[in-house]
């Protein structure tokens, strides 16, 4: 569980590469996710072309920090996997997997942030038409990642005031 604690955003990394095998270990972890109906809709690309990492910041707002990445993880989803062309539920399954493959970044020593793709409607066109996706693909966040240039202590989240026991308002 520690580790979940230890998982910090990070957006500033050492300009060092990171190793084949631990994105593949990274990538590993977000295919362990669970998934809905175990569709496993999702695909993932992984990104340490500068020019292609510079040019995502033009047309997504969040993601400026890709410009000082060494690599990115994107998360998609191939629509077609889902059993009902109207199922949304792959949008859940990718967010599982983002999230494991955050903390296998941090397993393995490096630091990373989420950055949301789907549903900003720029956002999706601009990844699709940059990298050349499918139609029925559709991008759902970029992981930037590296060797960490700046530690984050870890902190605890956990707010009694929020948590509520069987009806909204009634505390344990």
């Amino acid at each position: 569980m520690d580790i979940i604690y230890q998982r910090r955003s990070i957006r500033k990394y050492l300009d060092k590469p990171v190793e084949k095998e631990k994105l593949v270990e990274i990538i590993r972890a977000g295919m362990a996710a669970p998934s809905s109906e175990n569709e496993q809709p999702w695909f993932f690309m992984v990104i340490d072309d500068k020019d292609i990492l510079h040019k995502i910041p033009e047309f997504t707002w969040s993601a400026p920090v890709l410009k000082k990445s060494p690599c990115a993880i994107l998360v998609c989803a191939d629509v077609t996997y889902a059993k009902d062309p109207e199922d949304f539920w792959w949008v859940q399954d990718c967010a599982a997997a983002t999230q494991n493959m955050l903390l296998e970044i941090e397993d393995q020593g490096l630091g990373g942030v989420w950055i949301g793709i789907h549903p900003e409607k720029d956002f999706v066109d601009g990844v699709k038409h940059l990298l050349n996706l499918p139609e029925q693909v559709v991008p759902f966040s970029l992981i930037s990642l590296g060797y960490k240039g700046k530690i984050k202590e870890p902190t605890d989240r956990y707010y009694e005031e929020r948590v509520y026991y069987n009806k909204w308002g009634e505390e344990y």
